[in-house]
């Protein structure tokens, strides 16, 4: 389709999140309903599932593989700033040790496109369709995993959607920000190169003022704004967008939603500036 708190508050939040329901939603594409919002900026009503995005000093050591405390820790403060937003982030490429606060994510759906990861697999097989924490530690080497539905009928970038369900954000301080922007690994058959593709339609969350309150961010989380210039890449453009014109030299703007085929090792990139905790909730469309 063309077109970054005290730990009492940590703690507090903890109970919020053991609290909630069982994950599920729908992947399938619908037309979202509008919601009442509460005074926090969440929509009236129950969500499918919260995440906590906890910053910390020090990176974690422990073992975090299938811990499920819908909580992801991530470091304070990173470097892993998107420098050319809607075209190539290479110095962000998977592996190499150096994929602090990049949460990857895993298609609980079908496992189209997604991480490329074993545990991943591993994970979904009792888990489809749902939502989950797989890798709780963004502050090592190789990232975290976090596990959510398609939010698309299919992975055809030529396909319009409507996401099949919602996502919320709320920065919670006392101070920082961060910015959480969509990415992923052009998909090698088209060059053999792994060029990693970030969105323009990054959002940066900050804790103070009215920015305490929950925004919608699922057009920012759920997909990328890239712009692909038709001669120089001519195959990721005509896996995009079939009528896509090599010729005319010009770059086009696409949205290229999850776990569409043209893309894999899709992840959230978290450049954190002193951000304690953001939440993040998911509702049904």
């Amino acid at each position: 389709m063309h077109s970054k708190s005290p730990l009492s508050l940590v703690a507090a939040l903890f109970v919020v999140a053991a609290c909630t329901d069982s994950p599920s939603a729908p992947t399938a594409a619908r037309t979202a309903s509008p919601n009442t919002q509460l005074g926090n900026g969440f929509p009236e009503g129950g969500h499918d599932y919260q995440l906590l995005l906890i910053g910390v000093p020090k990176d974690k050591t422990a073992d975090m593989d299938n811990n499920n405390g819908r909580r992801i820790f991530v470091q304070l403060e990173s470097d892993n700033e998107v420098t050319n937003p809607g075209g190539k982030n290479n110095h962000l490429a998977k592996g190499g040790g150096d994929d602090q606060n990049h949460i990857y994510l895993c298609n609980s759906t079908d496992g189209a496109n997604d991480v490329d990861d074993a545990r991943c697999d591993t994970w979904r097989a009792s888990n489809a369709g749902q939502f989950g924490v797989i890798d709780a530690n963004a502050t090592d080497g190789d990232g975290a995993i976090f596990g959510l539905p398609d939010p698309c009928a299919d992975d055809d970038s030529t396909t319009p959607c409507t996401p099949g369900y919602r996502v919320f954000a709320r920065a919670l301080g006392p101070g920082g920000n961060a910015t959480i922007t969509t990415c992923a690994d052009e998909n090698p058959v088209f060059d053999g190169e792994d060029d990693v593709w970030c969105g323009s339609n990054g959002i940066t969350l900050e804790a103070k003022g009215s920015s305490r309150k929950a925004i919608e961010v699922t057009q920012n989380l759920l997909h990328m704004t890239i712009t692909v210039n038709d001669a120089l890449d001519p195959e990721l453009a005509a896996c995009i967008d079939g009528d896509a014109d090599s010729t005319d030299g010009l770059p086009d703007s696409y949205d290229v939603y999850l776990f569409d085929r043209c893309f894999e090792n899709y992840f959230w990139n978290y450049d954190n500036n002193g951000l304690k905790l953001l939440q993040l909730r998911f509702y049904a469309a």
